[in-house]
């Protein structure tokens, strides 16, 4: 079979030696692979619909965008378990008196990067939800603070990544932690690192939303058959190895336990994204 050319977005110096390990596997098999870097996702998304690259790992967000693009002539093929049931936590300081959303009202609220799912999209959809008929005000500074609404302040620290380097969402933890905000938002997979690590312990969840899907891996349904078969095959082929040390590592430093197929069930895990980027008016890459 031909190479197959994945794309994914370097946000990170350690996805040069993801992507290494991944290629080796697979050339070892019948999926012959290479990979490109890109960026930024709207470049990576632009790449995948052009046929430039043949698969694209993609955010939740870059997925949502390929399928709007293409009038859902995409298909995802694989995820990370670790892209099922991702949440977005709600934080604030623990001596703080807020314990619901209603309880925000003249307060401020941190997003993360406009493009990030779980640090802005999406809390800003669950946040409008839950808010009722309080309205939800966007400032550009805080001593424009009102006091009959939810007052939003954006962090855009890492716009094209789409969230992937979590600086937004440090930026967020960082003005709650010294009190320049009241509460802010955060993926679930950052507040899971948090605990683990500490640094935060004066800060706590309030807050969760339903579960929704993350990542996965984009092909146009036009491609063959054959090739997509063989590219899922060789990802679900490392779960049975994933104690040998490269895969372990690999595994570890992507951040999942095994690949699992996108079925039906996983796709549900967009819809709520997809509904939040309409309203919000953010589908275009």
């Amino acid at each position: 079979m031909d190479t197959l050319v994945v794309g994914a977005v370097a946000y990170d110096p350690k996805v040069v030696l993801i992507w290494d390990i991944i290629k080796d596997y697979a050339n070892a098999t019948d999926c012959k692979l290479d990979y490109v870097l890109f960026s930024n996702y709207e470049r990576q998304v632009s790449a995948l619909l052009s046929g430039h690259i043949d698969i694209a790992w993609n955010t939740n967000v870059a997925w949502i965008r390929c399928l709007h693009a293409s009038a859902g002539k995409v298909k995802a093929l694989v995820m990370r378990d670790t892209d099922k049931n991702f949440t977005t936590k709600f934080i604030k300081r623990k001596s703080s008196a807020i314990s619901k959303i209603s309880d925000l009202k003249g307060k401020s609220f941190g997003l993360g990067s406009l493009d990030s799912a779980q640090a802005a999209i999406l809390a800003l959809h669950y946040l409008k939800q839950e808010a009722g008929d309080m309205a939800i005000c966007e400032l550009t500074s805080l001593r424009e603070l009102q006091a009959d609404c939810i007052n939003i302040i954006r962090f855009n620290s890492d716009v094209g990544k789409h969230g992937d380097t979590g600086r937004s969402e440090f930026d967020v933890l960082d003005s709650i932690k010294k009190g320049q905000i009241d509460a802010g938002s955060v993926g679930s997979s950052t507040w899971i690192r948090i605990l683990q690590e500490g640094g935060y312990e004066d800060l706590e969840c309030f807050y969760t939303t339903e579960g929704y899907c993350h990542c996965n891996f984009t092909c146009l349904e036009s491609l063959n058959k054959s090739a997509q078969d063989a590219f899922v095959w060789m990802l679900l082929s490392q779960n049975t190895r994933k104690n040998e040390s490269l895969i372990t590592k690999m595994m570890q430093m992507e951040g999942l336990n095994q690949w699992i197929k996108v079925t039906n069930q996983e796709l549900k895990g967009y819809e709520v994204l997809q509904a939040a980027m309409q309203e919000q008016g953010i589908l275009k890459a």
